[in-house]
């Protein structure tokens, strides 16, 4: 009996390997695959910079799991795109297995090789999949940007940045991006686009120069990363830094320019000293102008002065993390029809007003001193705080605090702002200053029935362009020859 049963169990055994083989065999069905796009488009990518990862998915839509015998990279220009399979990376992949009703990712990313074009360019190529005997395909294109590349440099002499191509500041160990030192200049001609690399910065303790003629060639500081996930984005570069030095002065001119994405838009009166004591008087304060310009999505600051001297027309100032305008360890500041507007965005939060203005500092033991004298003439300064101005005094007097504000919209305690602020003639308290669409960075000045900006025809006197170059007055009501507040003339 044992005997019979052995040979029984020994027989079995080959037929139920069969039986499962035959089993796995028939789990598999014949069914198509289905992509989530039929072509990966990536947005312009610098020369010799990786892109973004982006990705598309394969479906299986089949009852039964199937089998892609093949996933493979065309390389129709070479090997500057690279691809992974469900986190394995290669550029060849067999026997791949979808189970019913799922799906797959594949990741994509490209290293665009330079050439010698001077517009972006485009690079292609094809990742194909065979299953059940027929192929399918998936395309990848990318837009190429060949770039002048600021890889750690120290400027020393006299430099200068033409619209030839783009420029790409990337931070180096010994140099985090740029640095223009004390008795070297660096000018930047009109339609620039300087693009910085995480973590980076252009330092400056000789002379910016970087002056566009009008709107139409403005020069543009932003991030490096053009995927559209990026726009607006604040922090993906640390902004523009004047270095206080007691040897010389940092220059700093802006015209025409936007300054967007940075941590610290443009920051005057920062320092290598760890001393305190190194920061005060006003021998090296950076001095920098700022005309016609917007310096926008910060994630700390839009301006920020540390015992700096500032002058600042017709610009805008909006969306920051922090303060959006901030003073610290006084200086001297001067903003003439400037508007100052802070509502947060998706990716920073509103908590801090949008102004602020002191004349110390304090390193826990002791605390600093320096004159502070500010002057708003016809600027708005507003967001969706109940108090957008904040004023910090060290003293019980206010000798070195002098602050002077004339026609200007400002949401603040009234009771507080008159105690803080030396002279503060015809100030429009609190009054929703009707802008077209502020959410969506238009601080124009609504003339709409309904909707009218008390900003419209407020001020006497002004300067004679808006921002944008309109002339000023532009009368909209009775009140002829008057200037409408802040950085743009109303319609």
């Amino acid at each position: 009996m044992k005997k019979i049963f052995h040979l029984l169990l020994v027989f079995s055994i080959p037929t139920v390997v069969l039986l499962l083989s035959n089993c796995r065999k028939e789990q598999f069905g014949k069914g198509n695959l289905s992509f989530s796009t039929d072509t990966l488009t990536f947005d312009t990518v610098f020369t010799s910079l990786g892109s973004t990862t982006k990705y598309f998915k394969v479906f299986n839509t089949d009852k039964k799991a199937v089998k892609i015998s093949n996933i493979h990279l065309a390389h129709l220009v070479g090997t500057q795109f690279r691809i992974s399979v469900d986190g394995l990376q290669g550029d060849n992949f067999n026997e791949v297995e979808i189970p019913a009703k799922d799906s797959v990712y594949v990741f994509v990313e490209v290293t665009v090789n330079p050439t010698s074009a001077a517009t972006p360019f485009l690079i292609i190529d094809d990742v194909e999949f065979t299953a059940n005997g027929e192929t399918s395909t998936v395309h990848l294109q990318a837009f190429g940007q060949n770039a002048h590349f600021h890889y750690g440099q120290i400027i020393n002499g006299a430099e200068t940045w033409n619209n030839d191509l783009p420029h790409v500041v990337i931070s180096h160990d010994t140099v985090p991006g740029v640095y223009v030192k004390c008795g070297g200049s660096l000018t930047i001609n009109s339609g620039c686009k300087i693009f910085f690399a995480n973590n980076s910065a252009l330092f400056v303790e000789g002379t910016l120069n970087a002056n566009a003629i009008s709107w139409t060639d403005s020069i543009v500081f932003q991030g490096v990363r053009l995927e559209e996930y990026y726009n607006d984005k604040p922090g993906q570069w640390f902004g523009i830094v004047f270095l206080r030095n007691k040897t010389c002065t940092p220059q700093g001119n802006f015209n025409h320019c936007i300054v967007n994405e940075s941590s610290y838009g443009i920051y005057a009166g920062a320092g290598l000293s760890v001393s305190i004591t190194d920061y005060l008087g006003a021998t090296g304060r950076p001095e920098v102008t700022i005309q016609n310009s917007i310096v926008e999505n910060s994630l700390y600051n839009a301006v920020y002065g540390f015992n700096a001297k500032i002058l600042a027309e017709n610009s805008i100032f909006h969306t920051a993390g922090e303060n959006l305008v901030k003073f610290g360890l006084g200086g001297d500041y001067t903003f003439n029809q400037c508007t100052m507007y802070n509502g947060g965005s998706k990716y920073v939060d509103h908590q801090k007003e949008s102004l602020f203005l002191s004349n110390l500092v304090s390193d826990g033991t002791n605390t600093y001193l320096e004159p502070l004298k500010t002057t708003f003439t016809n600027c708005v300064v507003y967001g969706s705080l109940e108090n957008e101005v904040s004023f910090n005094n060290a003293e019980t007097v206010f000798t070195n605090f002098d602050n002077a504000f004339h026609y200007c919209d400002v949401k603040t305690k009234q009771d507080t702002f008159e105690l803080y602020s030396n002279v503060h003639d015809n100030i429009l308290f609190n009054q929703e200053p009707h802008f077209v669409k502020a959410e969506e960075f238009n601080f124009t000045p609504s003339d709409s029935a309904g909707f009218f900006s008390p900003l419209i025809d407020d001020a006497p006197n002004g300067l004679s362009n808006d921002i944008f170059g309109k002339l000023r007055p532009v009368s909209k009501t009775a009140n002829t020859n008057k200037f409408d507040l802040g950085a743009i003339e109303a319609q």
